[in-house]
């Protein structure tokens, strides 16, 4: 069995403009080598943030597995 670790990431930014925002992300370690990197950025705009559903679904692609969300009405 894998041995998997998730460290939560996050960044933040101040802009005198826009305000404060905040991203989200992680770094995957599978049997000690890290295998996911989704790092976060802040940003007034085009930063990276990711959901932990998107940090899950990452690792199940890495081992061949394809995810899909639907939202019902």
């Amino acid at each position: 069995m894998a041995d998997i670790k998730i460290q939560w990431l996050t960044d933040s930014h101040d802009c005198e403009t826009c305000g404060s925002t905040y991203a989200e992300g992680a770094r995957v370690t599978i049997d000690g080598k890290v295998e996911v990197e989704m790092l976060p950025v802040a940003h007034c705009f085009g930063g990276d943030d990711y959901s932990p559903s998107d940090v899950f679904a990452a690792v199940l692609a890495h081992y061949g597995h394809t995810v899909s969300e639907e939202q019902s009405d």
